[in-house]
């Protein structure tokens, strides 16, 4: 679904968060130094994050890892060559387009990165992934009285709220995605898919299966890109146009388009977003309901 209607809503994050010797409120202090960049200033949540020194310092090595290294991945790449594999000619826009979710990935070296040091750590001082998360976004105790059943962006009566409902974070060990964007994920304490909202019964078999994906507040230029690639734009969505989408409410994604939309809303600058659900195969922990945002700030 494309979309770019959009709402205010106060900015999510920093641009700068290389300055560990400023601490925001939901910052603890760690023991890296002021040169390395602190991968946990990226929400405004109240309550501080777990942070564990040891998985830090991985972290940063990370990032430098990406401060020097080109991405794996383009908006639209140029016509391939027979001696390019059919899987690597894919452009970003493609795979979202489409929920090729498979393919996105990490750049190799981050990869190795991952697997050789992070994850082991993980494993000896957490047990598991999920188990690390779970101290990782620190989410506040809560009432289920009166509680919705699904993740909501829209219900009046009872609104999501930041660290107790949700959590924003950068993603720790991000795509190979272009600079001007950051990998974000918006953690859920609620199930993302509520079955009411499926257009057809087989709906939520297919998100379950492929993953659901789509962009947000395109400007022209995202526009024309999507065009000249061959995928239809529907006009009515445009900003500029005074009609809104007759099914904004339908549909498994409904809401995190929505949420997207109030998280990073068009007039504040935040442009061409591209959003996906992992299917089930691919999610890193299935017990903790997540989606990733592709962020770019003019």
């Amino acid at each position: 679904m494309i979309s770019t209607t959009s709402h205010q809503q106060q900015q999510p994050f920093l641009k700068k968060y290389d300055d560990i010797g400023t601490v925001v409120t939901h910052q603890s202090k760690t023991t890296t130094t002021r040169e390395m960049i602190n991968v946990y200033n990226e929400t405004a949540s109240q309550e501080p994050f777990n942070i564990d020194p040891d998985l830090v310092r991985i972290l940063n090595k990370n990032q430098e890892i990406i401060q020097r290294s080109q991405p794996r991945f383009v908006l639209k790449k140029p016509p391939s060559s027979s001696t390019v594999k059919e899987d690597d000619s894919l452009s970003l826009i493609e795979i979202i387009y489409r929920t090729r979710l498979d393919k996105l990935g990490r750049l190799t070296e981050s990869e190795n990165l991952y697997f050789n040091e992070f994850s082991r750590l993980i494993k000896l001082k957490y047990t598991s992934s999920c188990l690390y998360l779970k101290q990782r976004l620190n989410f506040r105790s809560f009432s289920t009285i009166n509680q919705p059943d699904y993740f909501s962006a829209n219900d009046d009566e009872h609104k999501l709220q930041d660290g107790l409902d949700y959590r924003v974070t950068r993603n720790e060990w991000p795509y190979a995605i272009p600079k001007d964007y950051q990998h974000i994920v918006v953690w859920s304490r609620l199930p993302l898919l509520d079955p009411n909202k499926a257009r057809t019964p087989e709906d939520m078999n297919r998100a379950l299966e492929t993953g659901l994906s789509g962009f947000e507040n395109l400007t022209p230029p995202m526009i024309e890109l999507l065009n000249q690639s061959g995928f239809s734009y529907n006009p009515s969505s445009s900003p500029l146009s005074s009609t809104r989408h007759e099914e904004e409410d339908r549909g498994l994604d409904s809401q995190i388009r929505l949420f997207i939309r109030n998280r990073w809303p068009f007039e504040h600058g935040f442009v061409d977003l591209m959003w996906f659900l992992n299917p089930v195969h691919l999610q890193s922990c299935p017990q903790l309901p997540h989606f990733h945002v592709f962020v770019k700030k003019l």
